[in-house]
């Protein structure tokens, strides 16, 4: 982006703000932050404006660092340059950038990582699985570039678990995501002889976790205080205690709740029918009483217009679109977990213990397991064995009790 063309991108991402339903703070904000950089880049003689740009000014103006943030007030700041990046590169702009959001590509290994994106992106993945590889990617190699490694042929044999040993906040389901992306990123550099081994000898083997360890249950009593908690009166109120409904009592996976579109749901005869994010196959469940009437209560009375008007569920705060992310029904369902005092210490919180929950409520009325991998989704039953059992009948005549609303 040029600095001469300042003016005229920054009035139409105004305009675009503004078509969006932002508050008459945000747009004041924005222009303000954005004449006073392109009155900074005027005044340094800066012919072309980047993100290292827009680092270096908020660091000289504002005494903070662009990629590490420590306050609210600096988020305020920073994020009309992030989306003034964005909306020239791609005519939009993302309504939320979550930590971690701006890790850059190390410049020394940028060109690896354009091909490497080349060569994802032509995969039939889906975009989670190509977006996971490509931050597993930057994020090592941005490991390598802060070791003073600078060329491929240059990495160490132990470099990959020397930075694996490094990540010691992560679940080991995670680890042994990463180990499997490093390995595959390796046996592609080696297959055009960036580096002189192979992933394959780098991790001969990933170990998996033992199948049969516990997984995380929340009883049906605790999944009904944390519904009871919600505040069904107010709009956000109907959009959690709907999404939540979807995860207790059908089982679903966060992310097919927040892609759920109106086409799915087949009012006549009671059925979601959809395809599965994770695996791309299809699915049908019942639309239980429990599940049916806080949706219709949310739509009728707490959607609003969107940008995405096929989805079901849009965020509360303009401009008023689909779900990008499953963070936020992480966040939500702990969220409701603590307000209804539920102790989750030494198990997981989020939507996928739900998930389990289901399972492990419903396999105490001797459901067949052949029934629960019909429910949950699983092409195999080996899978299921980890989550108990459940059958559609089994699903609509045992729901759990819906505390009053």
């Amino acid at each position: 982006m040029k600095t001469k063309d300042l003016p005229e991108i920054t009035s139409a991402l105004y305009e675009k703000l503004k078509a969006d339903g932002y508050s008459a703070t945000v747009l004041d904000n924005t222009r303000w932050i954005l004449g006073h950089f392109e009155n900074y880049c005027r005044r340094n003689g800066i012919p072309e404006i980047t993100v290292p740009v827009a680092a270096v000014f908020v660091q000289d103006c504002f005494g903070f660092d662009y990629y590490n943030l420590t306050a609210r007030m600096q988020s305020v700041l920073r994020r009309p340059l992030m989306i003034l990046i964005e909306f020239e590169e791609s005519g939009n702009y993302l309504k939320t950038h979550q930590k971690g959001s701006t890790t850059e590509i190390p410049l020394i290994y940028r060109e690896l990582f354009l091909e490497y994106r080349d060569v994802i992106n032509a995969t039939s993945l889906s975009q989670n699985s190509k977006e996971r590889k490509l931050w597993i990617f930057v994020k090592y190699f941005g490991y390598l570039e802060q070791k003073g490694i600078l060329k491929t042929t240059d990495i160490p044999f132990q470099a990959a678990h020397e930075y694996i040993n490094s990540l010691t906040s992560f679940a080991p389901a995670t680890i042994r995501c990463i180990k499997t992306v490093l390995r595959e990123i390796y046996d592609w550099m080696f297959s055009r002889s960036y580096t002189p081994y192979s992933g394959r000898q780098i991790f001969p083997m990933i170990r998996k976790d033992p199948r049969n360890k516990l997984l995380s249950y929340y009883s049906k009593e605790e999944i009904g205080q944390m519904l009871s908690c919600i505040d069904t009166e107010t709009p956000s109120g109907k959009c959690a205690y709907s999404m939540i409904c979807l995860l207790a009592y059908l089982g679903m996976r966060a992310g097919d709740v927040i892609r759920l579109k109106f086409s799915d749901i087949n009012w006549e005869t009671g059925t979601i029918h959809y395809q599965q994010q994770k695996t791309g196959n299809p699915l049908s469940l019942p639309l239980t009483d429990e599940v049916k009437y806080p949706l219709l209560d949310y739509i009728k009375n707490g959607r609003h217009e969107s940008t995405d008007p096929e989805y079901i569920f849009v965020t509360m705060y303009a401009p008023y679109t689909k779900f990008n992310s499953t963070s936020s029904l992480y966040h939500l369902v702990e969220k409701c977990m603590k307000t209804a005092g539920i102790n989750y210490e030494g198990r997981h919180h989020g939507p996928h213990a739900l998930r389990h929950s289901l399972a492990t409520n419903m396999m105490s009325e001797n459901v067949p397991i052949s029934a629960i991998a019909n429910i949950l989704g699983h092409s195999s039953t080996r899978t299921t064995e980890i989550y108990l059992t459940v059958d559609e009948t089994h699903l609509k005549e045992l729901s759990l009790e819906v505390p009053c609303v």
